[in-house]
C-alpha cells in the first residue's frame, strides 16, 4: 500500500510538472487555458459522478460541505489564473518555485485552526521566506514584469493552499468523482466570469494550441490534480502539498531545455533555499504526523 502510494505521487507530480511547458507551448492567453483545464476535465469525470449517483452509495454532502466545495473552486481558478499569467511575466523556474511555497501557506492556516507547528516547521518557513526574498526582490532593480509574474506566482501559491486545505477537509468524506466534479465546474465557471469581464480569447484557437490544451487536460490536470486529489483522502493536506516539491526542479530542467531558459545566479540561490526550508517544513511535519500516530 505504501508502495501504491507513493507511485501515484511520483507519477502525479511528473504529470503537473509539465503543464508550465505545455501551456507557454499553447499560444492560448492563460485565462482560456485556466478555463479549459477545468471545463474539460469536469465533463470527462462527469460520467463517474453520474455512475455513483445511479448506485445510489455516494455520501450526499451537507450544506456546510458544499459552500466549502464552491470555496476551493474559486480557490482553484485563482491559483491556476494567477499562475499561469506568470509564466508569461517570469521564468518558469521562478515561477514554479514560488507556487510551490503553498506548504507554508498551509502550515500558516493550519495554525489559524489550531494545529500544532514545531520550531523546524517555523524555522524552516524562515529560511523559505528568505529564498523568496531572493528570488523577487532583484526584480524589482531588473524588470518590473517579472517582478509582477513572482508576486501572482505567490498569490497561485496562496489560494493553492486553500484549495488543498479544503479538498483535504471534503475528501474524507466524500468520493472523488463527487469532489472534483462540482470543484472543477466551479472552478471553470469563475474562470469564465472573469475572462468574459477582461475580454479574454477562449476561442477560436488553431489546431496546434487544441492539441496542447487537451494535453495539459489529460496530463497535469486529469493524472496530475485528480491523483492529488485522490491521495488527500489518504494524508494530510502538507504532505500532498510537499510531494509537489519536486515541480520546480523538472519544470526548470524543462524549461532549460526545450525554452533555454537560464535563471540568474541569485534566483537559482532563492530557488534553491526556498526548497530547503519548504523540505524542512515537510520533514518536521511528517515526524509529528508519524508520532500521533505511534500513540
Amino acid at each position: 500500500m505504501q508502495f501504491r502510494y507513493y507511485l501515484l505521487l511520483i507519477i502525479a507530480v511528473m504529470a503537473i510538472s509539465w503543464a508550465s511547458i505545455l501551456t507557454l507551448l499553447s499560444g492560448a492567453q492563460p485565462i482560456a487555458v485556466a478555463f479549459w483545464r477545468t471545463a474539460i476535465a469536469a465533463a470527462v469525470l462527469s460520467p463517474l459522478l453520474i455512475i455513483e449517483k445511479r448506485r445510489n452509495n455516494t455520501y450526499a454532502p451537507l450544506r456546510n460541505e458544499t459552500i466549502l466545495m464552491v470555496v476551493s473552486g474559486i480557490a482553484l481558478a485563482t491559483h491556476f489564473m494567477t499562475w499561469i499569467e506568470s509564466l508569461y511575466l517570469t521564468n518558469v523556474a521562478a515561477s514554479t518555485t514560488l507556487v510551490s511555497t503553498y506548504p507554508i501557506f498551509t502550515l500558516a492556516m493550519g495554525k489559524l485552526i489550531g494545529e500544532k507547528v514545531g520550531k523546524r516547521s517555523i524555522l524552516g518557513t524562515l529560511v523559505a521566506f528568505l529564498g523568496i526574498v531572493l528570488i523577487t526582490v532583484p526584480e524589482f532593480y531588473v524588470s518590473m514584469k517579472a517582478l509582477i509574474g513572482d508576486l501572482l506566482a505567490l498569490v497561485g501559491s496562496m489560494s493553492g493552499a486553500v484549495y488543498f486545505l479544503v479538498g483535504r477537509f471534503i475528501r474524507v468524506k466524500v468520493s472523488l468523482a463527487m469532489y472534483t466534479v462540482p470543484v472543477y465546474s466551479v472552478s471553470a465557471l469563475t474562470t469564465l466570469f472573469v475572462g468574459l469581464i477582461l475580454h479574454s480569447r477562449f476561442w477560436p484557437y488553431p489546431l496546434y494550441t487544441w492539441l496542447y490544451i487537451l494535453m495539459i487536460v489529460l496530463g497535469p490536470m486529469l493524472l496530475g490534480h485528480t491523483l492529488l486529489n485522490y491521495s488527500l483522502r489518504y494524508s494530510r493536506a502538507i504532505t500532498i502539498t510537499t510531494s509537489t516539491l519536486g515541480e520546480p526542479i523538472v519544470a526548470s530542467l524543462l524549461a532549460y531545455i526545450i525554452f533555454h531558459q537560464v535563471p540568474r545566479a541569485l534566483t537559482v540561490v532563492g530557488i534553491v533555499m526556498t526548497l530547503l526550508g519548504i523540505y524542512m517544513v515537510i520533514s518536521e511535519e511528517t515526524r509529528m504526523q508519524n508520532d500521533l500516530s505511534e500513540d
